[in-house]
């Protein structure tokens, strides 16, 4: 089982959640997405994390419009995320001198420009138990 990350806008990333899917042009990162994986979505710009939540339908490939933003994002694989309530959404930054995949801390938010970021069992660990923590 991998862990990921997946980064949008608040906009994007709450769409992505309602209709269940996450879409990129990078076959090269999602078609490593696999069934059961755990998914945390991150807000870009707030820093947050906002929901919880396992892939339930692998990489595949969809030109079918249904996301809000520019271009078709035919990449894709479905999820199903939990969204935290507002007041116990996760200050990543609190986090970030935690994530082992951050190897430079000066340079911590370029993780996430390619809008997924694979990460390891600990640092899911340290996410998940920040959300049961502020529960």
């Amino acid at each position: 089982m991998n862990h990921w990350i997946i980064a949008l806008s608040r906009e994007d990333m709450e769409h992505c959640i309602k209709v269940g899917k996450f879409g990129l042009n990078r076959k090269h990162i999602l078609g490593r997405v696999e069934k059961h994986d755990k998914v945390a979505c991150y807000i870009t710009r707030e820093y947050k994390v906002i929901a919880l939540g396992e892939v339930t339908e692998p990489y595949y490939v969809d030109d079918t419009k249904v996301f809000k933003g520019e271009g078709l994002f035919p990449d894709r694989f479905d999820f199903n995320a939990k969204k935290l309530p507002s007041d116990q959404e996760i200050d990543f930054m609190s986090l970030v001198d935690q994530m082992s995949f951050i190897k430079n801390l000066a340079y911590w938010s370029a993780h996430f420009r390619n809008g997924i970021v694979q990460i390891s069992e600990k640092d899911w660990k340290t996410i998940t138990s920040q959300a049961k923590a502020s529960v």
